[in-house]
């Protein structure tokens, strides 16, 4: 049965085998609840919210992280290095995961409290991606001319001769 909090917040609850009543999370309070969980045990992450928690940009930092550590040397992150932290986010997120630059890491840097539904449309984008199955391809960064080189794309096409 679905509960209306009256602040763009609503739940469900539904009965589980154990006969226990299970509360689903939906809309904003899922997307915070989903951020908190992935960044859960990251230095200087405390999701409490979604304006000022992500203002840093460590705890974009730390969702590509948790998932492609490979792309991001977390330890050497900085608290206070607000516009070098959601470049590099922004930034990896776009080329790795084709999640659009929806937030600009100047005004983060700017405003004292972010814009909520800014943050919480920017999240999503990562849910969607991670959560969803939404994988897409990387965005090229600039159109090639090069045709040495294969793309994912051409991959799986047959090859094609020139008449």
């Amino acid at each position: 049965m679905p509960v209306n909090f009256g602040n763009g917040r609503s739940s469900s609850s539904s009965m589980n085998g154990n006969g226990q009543v299970k509360v689903v999370k939906r809309g904003i309070d899922a997307l915070e609840a989903w951020g908190r969980r992935i960044t859960t045990g990251y230095q200087n992450v405390h999701i409490n919210d979604l304006t000022t928690s992500w203002r840093d940009g460590l705890a974009f930092c730390a969702i590509i992280h948790y998932f492609r550590p490979d792309l991001i040397d977390y330890d050497n992150l900085k608290k206070d290095d607000i516009l070098h932290n959601n470049r590099l986010a922004f930034h990896l997120a776009k080329e790795h995961f084709s999640i659009p630059e929806l937030l600009d890491a100047e005004d983060m840097l700017k405003h004292i409290e972010p814009d909520k539904r800014s943050i919480a449309l920017y999240l999503s984008e990562f849910y969607n991606y991670f959560e969803n199955g939404k994988r897409r391809p990387p965005i090229p960064s600039t159109p090639s001319t090069d045709t040495s080189t294969t793309t994912n794309e051409n991959k799986s096409l047959p090859p094609t001769s020139v008449r």
